[in-house]
């Protein structure tokens, strides 16, 4: 393997990797008393909490798939999957439900991070 694969690997995959791990290792708790405690000390819903989250997974794999034409597809595809593959997981956890209204929100997190990044490119970073 060369060097600068691995460097790339490390420098722009391992944070997707460890976001991915994240999300697994909380989705398989029975309850998150985190995500009650946002919801009622900050008035913001299950719905709001997965556009954010899954927004940032999907800044990650932008940043991550760089190299990319298609690099908007693969960001929009490849979040509202793993949003899916969440979902079953979460089936099978006690206490946890399958909701297709959380896969929609995950794919919303996912154009609004495209769409924040669009703003950002116009506005911010002049060429």
């Amino acid at each position: 393997m060369k060097k600068s694969f691995l460097k790339y690997q490390l420098k722009f995959w391992l944070p997707v990797y460890i976001y991915l791990l994240l999300i697994f290792y909380f989705s398989s708790l029975p309850s998150i008393e985190a995500s009650s405690m946002i919801s009622e000390r900050f008035y913001i819903s299950s719905y709001v909490q997965h556009i954010i989250l899954y927004a940032g997974l999907a800044l990650l794999l932008f940043r991550a798939v760089n190299y990319s034409k298609k690099q908007d597809f693969i960001v929009i595809l490849s979040t509202t999957l793993y949003g899916f593959i969440d979902e079953v997981h979460q089936h099978f956890v006690p206490g946890r439900t399958f909701q297709s209204s959380d896969i929609l929100m995950d794919f919303l997190g996912a154009i609004l991070a495209l769409i924040l990044l669009s703003i950002y490119k116009k506005f911010v970073v002049r060429k």
